[in-house]
């Protein structure tokens, strides 16, 4: 029988040398290589779009500022070129109250608030954090941007993220936009990512974290039950599942109805 020290450092010493064949860019490219494969690979990419059920708490200052029963639609296109450098191949329905008579939709990299009033387009600075915030999503990367032109993984070691070993990753794009995931050892799934976002008017950076845990399988496909989000380490939003289907969006959620009234941008 192998003792327990020499058998760790068998494993670790079997890391090692597992590092020292592969460069650190070949590491990185493997390791989420298996992240997709994990999540679900081709049934992962396969999906159209789905529907996520669960309570959401939104945070001030660490003190809890909202909260509601949310579902979310999601709509996945096929990646095309487009003259708007806005442009997003993912729609996105939240809506926030059981009737569904208020909810925000992002159709492509556009939004709306919707309530009874009518639907007022969000402040470009909510859509520039929304659009950023996507573009840099691990799972919308893995989907859409693992094989970009100019994109860049680099294997930056391990590190214990609440007591779990993982390995981190750095993922910086052809305009230099860097995420740093974080993904479980024991099976590669995404458990947190990290990047630096700068406040356009102060060019303040702030720290954007993600977290995801409790991963169940839909059908397929392995999804983060609970997510949260966080800024300069202060909670901002939390969500806990409680259902989720894919394949169950109908089109009519990812447009708005003609008969709204469109109402004025706020001052």
């Amino acid at each position: 029988m192998v003792p327990a020290v020499l058998a760790v450092g068998l494993v670790f010493a079997t890391g090692y040398f597992t590092l020292a064949a592969q460069t650190r860019q070949e590491r990185a490219k493997h390791l989420l290589d298996q992240c997709l494969k994990a999540i679900g690979g081709d049934a992962f990419l396969a999906v159209r779009n789905m529907v996520q059920k669960g309570r959401a708490y939104s945070f001030r200052r660490q003190n809890l500022r909202g909260l509601a029963v949310m579902s979310i639609f999601t709509r996945f296109e096929p990646m095309r070129e487009s003259d708007d450098p806005n442009w997003l191949p993912v729609s996105r329905r939240e809506v926030y109250t059981e009737k569904g008579d208020y909810y925000v939709l992002f159709q492509n990299g556009k939004g709306w608030e919707v309530t009874f009033r009518g639907a007022r387009p969000l402040p470009e600075e909510s859509l520039r954090r929304y659009r950023e915030s996507t573009r840099r999503d691990i799972f919308y990367i893995l989907r859409y941007r693992f094989n970009e032109p100019g994109m860049y993984f680099y294997y930056a070691g391990t590190e214990i993220i609440d007591n779990v070993p993982t390995h981190a990753i750095e993922i910086v794009d052809g305009q230099g936009e860097a995420v740093t995931v974080y993904l479980r050892m024991s099976d590669n799934l995404p458990v947190q990512q990290v990047y630096i976002r700068r406040d356009p008017k102060t060019r303040i950076p702030y720290e954007e974290k993600s977290i995801f845990s409790q991963y169940r399988k839909v059908g397929q496909v392995a999804l983060p039950w609970n997510v949260q989000r966080r800024r300069d380490d202060s909670k901002i939003f939390e969500l806990f599942g409680q259902t989720a289907e894919i394949g169950r969006a109908p089109a009519e959620m990812f447009a708005l109805k003609r008969k709204l009234t469109i109402l004025p941008l706020k001052p």
